[in-house]
C-alpha cells in the first residue's frame, strides 16, 4: 500500500474513532465499531492502532492539530486583535459545541484522563502561546494598552470561551454574546 494511500487510511479511521468515541464513549466504543464506521476489517485497525487506547490519543492529537492549524490562521499577529479574537471564539465555541457535551464520554480509567489531560495542557500552552504573540502585536500597534502583563491576559483570554459561557450564549445569537464579551475585554485592554 501507497504512503499516500495508508496516510488516508489512517485519516479515516482517526476520524471514524473520533466519532464512535464521542458517540459512544471511552468505554462503549469498540475496535469493532470503528472498523466497521470505516468500512475495514477490524484486523486492519489493529495495523494501524495496535490498541483502543493508543487510538484514542492518536485521534486526540488529531483533533488537536487540526485546532492548532486553524487557531493558528487566525490567530495570526498580522490581523486587528478584535478581529482575529471574534474569528478565534467563534470557531472555538463552535468546535467546543460539537466536542463539548460528547467529552465527558470519554469518562474512562486513569489512561485514558492522562490522555485528555495531556491535550487539555498542549492546547493551552500551544494556543497560548499564540495569544501572547498576538497581543504583543496589538500592544505594538497601539490596540492595547502596552504596560499589560501579556502572559496571564493570554491565558485568561484563551480560556473564555468555555462551555458555561456557551451555554449562555445559546440563549440568545452567539455572535451578539460574543460582541459583548469582546467589549467587555476591550474596555480592560485599552490604553490609558
Amino acid at each position: 500500500m501507497g504512503t499516500e494511500l495508508r496516510a488516508r487510511r489512517r485519516e479515516e479511521i482517526l476520524q471514524a474513532a473520533i466519532a464512535e468515541f464521542c458517540t459512544s464513549g471511552y468505554d462503549r466504543t469498540t475496535m469493532e465499531g470503528i472498523a466497521r464506521r470505516t468500512g475495514i476489517g477490524k484486523s486492519t485497525v489493529y495495523e494501524y492502532f495496535p490498541s483502543k487506547i493508543k487510538l484514542l490519543s492518536a485521534a486526540g492529537d488529531f483533533v488537536v492539530e487540526q485546532i492548532f492549524q486553524d487557531a493558528s490562521r487566525m490567530l495570526s499577529p498580522d490581523r486587528p486583535l478584535r478581529e482575529a479574537l471574534g474569528d478565534y471564539w467563534e470557531y472555538i465555541g463552535s468546535v467546543m459545541g460539537s466536542f463539548g457535551p460528547h467529552f465527558l464520554n470519554l469518562v474512562g480509567d486513569r489512561a485514558v484522563t492522562m490522555i485528555v489531560h495531556r491535550l487539555c495542557k498542549r492546547y493551552m500552552e500551544t494556543v497560548s502561546a499564540d495569544m501572547e504573540r498576538i497581543l504583543r502585536a496589538a500592544s505594538e500597534r497601539g490596540e492595547i494598552a502596552a504596560e499589560l502583563d501579556i502572559g496571564p491576559i493570554a491565558s485568561i483570554i484563551t480560556t473564555l470561551p468555555n462551555p458555561p459561557f456557551l451555554h449562555l450564549a445559546e440563549h440568545e445569537a452567539r455572535h451578539a454574546a460574543l460582541e459583548r464579551l469582546l467589549d467587555l475585554l476591550f474596555l480592560g485592554l485599552a490604553p490609558r
